[in-house]
């Protein structure tokens, strides 16, 4: 009977020991899954609008006399599975020459001024797309893009671009996508090139790249390149780098480096002249420079 009450005892505290470890392992269970729950909502991303604005600006007077001004915007709205972006922006500068004269003798004289001021660089943008993911790491998306840049020899060229893309890395550190799609496009060139066609099938390759550097700097890189399909050697690659660095909740600078380059430049009327210096009365195309570098520090406001 004793052994019996003994061996009774112990089942006792066997089960107590078994109850305990289970209570233990529920409630380690339940904590696992309260922080795996709060994990996923710190890395659920923000739904609804978002709008940012940028403006930037440069004056110089006196001796010589230049202005520059630069305007973009930036609209997004996320939903849970799409997101829907709208860009537009430009940038111009006006430069003022001064032509001095003087009319009289070399003790008596007076100072004529003639200035002329002109556009010395003019660029607009503006560029729709939509996006739609399958799943966290692959996506479809459709989107249109209109450029005029005069200088680099563009009256305007609108594209219109489908395809699809993968998402790599997304949180909160690191965001890293890369998109390939099927474009075509319309170009109206200042200088008509009679050797090209101005509608033309594509191929583009996007990458883009953002990171956290610190708790008020981030580091964003696109890169987009185009392929003529009409023209193999018709290449061009779009290279934006920008460091945001934050100073409010609402207001950030943004130090920025685009490099715009195309293999196959528009063309340039230009006056032709004989060996002697002599105006021949009639003008050449020639083609502009294939690189064109576009700095500057703006003012982003958030809302």
């Amino acid at each position: 009977m004793a052994t019996f009450l003994g061996f009774y005892h112990q089942s006792i505290k066997g089960e107590e020991y078994m109850f305990s470890s289970k209570l233990k392992i529920l409630f380690v269970s339940v904590i696992l899954l309260l922080s795996i729950n709060v994990y996923s909502q710190e890395e659920e991303k923000e739904l609804g609008w978002f709008f940012d604005a940028e403006l930037a600006g440069l004056w110089t007077g006196g001796n010589s006399e230049s202005f520059t001004v630069g305007l973009g915007t930036t609209l997004r709205h996320v939903w849970t599975n799409s997101e829907f972006r709208f860009d537009a922006g430009g940038t111009q500068t006006e430069s003022s020459i001064t032509t001095r004269t003087a009319v009289g003798t070399t003790s008596n004289f007076v100072v004529n001024e003639n200035t002329n001021t002109e556009k010395t660089a003019e660029l607009y943008f503006a560029r729709g797309r939509y996006d739609y993911s399958f799943s966290k790491y692959f996506y479809a998306f459709g989107g249109v893009d209109w450029l005029r840049n005069k200088f680099s020899g563009i009256e305007s060229r609108f594209l219109i671009a489908a395809g699809l893309g993968n998402t790599w890395v997304d949180n909160k550190k690191t965001r890293f996508k890369t998109d390939y799609s099927f474009t075509y496009s319309f170009q109206s060139d200042v200088v008509k090139n009679p050797f090209v066609k101005n509608n033309f099938p594509g191929l583009r390759f996007t990458y883009n790249f953002w990171h956290n550097l610190t708790a008020s700097t981030d580091f964003e890189s696109i890169f987009i390149a185009d392929w003529n399909l009409d023209n193999s050697k018709d290449v061009r690659i779009d290279f934006y780098n920008s460091l945001p660095i934050k100073i409010s909740e609402i207001f950030s600078l943004k130090p920025s480096l685009q490099l715009l380059w195309r293999n196959e430049p528009s063309l340039t009327e230009i006056d032709l002249f004989g060996s002697n210096g002599t105006p021949a009365g009639t003008t050449v195309l020639a083609p502009l420079k294939k690189l064109d570098s576009l700095f500057s520090i703006t003012l982003v406001v958030k809302i």
